[in-house]
């Protein structure tokens, strides 16, 4: 299938997703989120597909929404924009982050240049983010336009760099370099530009050749520790290790280790019990 605003090339059990609109530095329109969100189903779908890899064309990432498109609801009446704006988070930004977190396999999102704006949310909503050394992530949804992150921007930041410098980043709108989202752990890992796509489906590979399900288990569990005490956690850790204990992942796992041999969890297939 092609898309317009997307490029989607097939690595084995890796799928490459990139943002084809390099005019906008990979602006959002309602085109390229309808078509995110059609290809991560597709993906989902697919028993191949163990992996997947996001990212930009050319030297960004992501700028964010499109101010231009009309989803954006710019040429309406003031006092009909905030309807139109609720109803674009909700039915397209906000739904396409949850597809995201909720695939049925790991994410891993290649920031090969700036990502702005809900660029960043859109960045942190994979599981593993690699950066490119000249990756820049811009937050001015408040010091320049006086509007408040989305995307799951604030929930992201807030988790990662605690109060202090989540609200001195997204008041003051300074830009953070690749450098110190690595050392402030928003990201994974910096790679050099020219090396970053290849480790970036490398880690991929790696990651599809592993227990799927049980990754995704992990990510869920992840999750869930932000707002759960730990008497909530520990029973929600028990009811993701009986959920997998006898699925095809795990019975390989235990037969491997008695056979002292490497599982094979590719044969145990994607759709194992999760």
């Amino acid at each position: 299938m092609q898309f317009s605003d997307l490029a989607v090339t097939d690595h084995g059990n890796v799928a490459c997703v990139a943002i084809v609109r390099p005019e906008t530095k990979n602006a959002l329109r309602r085109e390229t989120l309808e078509q995110l969100r059609a290809v991560i189903a597709g993906l989902s779908a697919r028993q191949d597909v163990r992996a997947m890899v996001l990212t930009g064309c050319d030297n960004a990432f992501c700028s964010g929404a499109d101010l231009s498109d009309p989803m954006m609801g710019g040429h309406l009446p003031p006092e009909q924009r905030g309807e139109a704006c609720a109803s674009v988070l909700d039915g397209l930004m906000h739904a396409l982050i949850r597809d995201i977190r909720n695939a049925p396999f790991p994410v891993v999102v290649a920031v090969n240049g700036v990502a702005a704006g809900g660029g960043v949310g859109l960045a942190l909503a994979g599981d593993i983010a690699i950066a490119a050394r000249s990756a820049r992530f811009v937050l001015t949804f408040t010091s320049r336009l006086g509007l408040v992150p989305d995307l799951g921007t604030s929930w992201q930041l807030a988790r990662t760099l605690g109060r202090a410098r989540a609200l001195g980043v997204l008041l003051t709108g300074q830009p953070l370099s690749s450098g110190q989202a690595l050392d402030w752990g928003l990201i994974w890992s910096v790679a050099e530009d020219e090396a970053l796509l290849g480790q970036a489906l490398d880690l991929a590979a790696t990651l599809a050749a592993g227990p799927v399900a049980g990754q995704v288990a992990t990510r869920r569990l992840l999750d869930r520790a932000f707002v759960s005490d730990l008497d909530t956690q520990l029973d929600a850790e028990r009811d993701a290790q009986a959920s997998l204990v006898g699925g095809a992942e795990v019975v390989e796992a235990m037969q491997a280790f008695a056979a002292r041999r490497n599982p094979d969890f590719l044969a145990a297939g994607r759709f194992a019990k999760a």
